[in-house]
């Protein structure tokens, strides 16, 4: 009996050894993201500056890292929507300045991750000379706000044409050619941000160039870095996620390198993830990281360094 114990007994080891040997601790891979949908997906050469929401599959924001969304492999500062699975993306108004066609895709950070297999395919539409948005009437509104009429001034407008907000069209009245009106409705209103605003005609991919509508919220606080994670590299790395601890951090921050834009994904109101590119790493020394709020308050926080070796 001793020995059919003794038996028993180092067999249990031997498994819980080899169940501990199986990498218990090990982390999980990232999922490979996909992109399935754009919104806007269509826009007029030499708009402003807007906010596009991604669909997909695979979008992570976590201790693992986050998604980046790439404009034609460039990459995009990017906020991850809980609530709704969806990605905002910061589309610059130098983006969408002449007509082609741009493909979107988004990647994740190893384990796992990488580039989406395909990507979705974003149109900037060549202007029409005869249908132009001036003005917008109101072109602010508070955070919250009840609904109202916005009024929007240019030339070219008929029949059938619609005022689009973030693509979405609104119910709109055509007063004339130079004038029409629509409702803003205040699920639009809920967020602190911006909207991009234009008039579309019956064929959707027929549009003024947008304009930018601004919510209002609170002021941003002025931000400040408190450590980065990593906080140095071997030069001649590849492109590195950086995570920024700190506070006083918004959906609209960014992270600067040398004073220079990088892509920036928000965590939370005291971290946000930056997309150091493998350029930046290419060579021994150090890189001055800042972060930026945007107005109204906002500014930018002291510096932080990062060591390239």
């Amino acid at each position: 009996m001793k020995r059919s114990r003794s038996v028993a007994l180092l067999s249990v080891a031997a498994v819980f050894i080899l169940g501990s040997c199986g990498g218990g601790d090990k982390l999980p891979f990232n999922a490979t993201p996909a992109v399935t949908n754009l919104f806007p997906s269509v826009i007029t050469a030499g708009s402003d500056a807007f906010t596009m929401s991604v669909d997909g599959t695979g979008f992570i924001s976590g201790s693992q890292g986050v998604t980046f969304v790439y404009w034609n492999g460039s990459p995009r500062s990017t906020s991850f929507d809980a609530n709704t699975g969806q990605l905002a993306v910061q589309v610059f108004a130098s983006d969408v300045l002449t007509p082609t066609q741009v493909i979107i895709t988004a990647s994740n950070p190893g384990p796992g991750g990488g580039m989406s297999l395909s990507g979705q395919t974003f149109t900037i539409e060549p202007g029409n000379n005869g249908l132009t948005l001036v003005s917008l009437d109101p072109n602010t509104a508070k955070m919250g706000g009840a609904a109202f009429m916005i009024t929007a001034n240019g030339t070219g407008f008929m029949t059938g044409d619609v005022v689009t907000w973030n693509g979405t069209q609104l119910i709109t009245n055509v007063s004339g050619a130079t004038q029409v009106t629509a409702n803003v409705t205040p699920d639009l209103l809920t967020t602190a941000g911006t909207a991009s605003v234009s008039v579309a005609t019956s064929d959707p991919t027929v549009a003024t160039k947008s304009q930018t509508f601004t919510i209002t919220g609170v002021n941003n606080p002025a931000p400040k870095i408190s450590s980065l994670s990593p906080n140095s590299a071997t030069h001649g790395s590849g492109d590195l996620e950086v995570r920024v601890s700190g506070s006083g951090f918004v959906s609209t921050s960014t992270v600067e390198i040398n004073g220079n834009f990088c892509a920036t994904a928000f965590v939370s109101g005291s971290q946000l993830v930056a997309l150091v590119q493998a350029a930046n790493l290419a060579a021994t020394g150090t890189l001055n990281v800042t972060v930026v709020n945007p107005a109204p308050g906002g500014g930018a926080s002291g510096q932080e360094s990062f060591a390239v070796n």
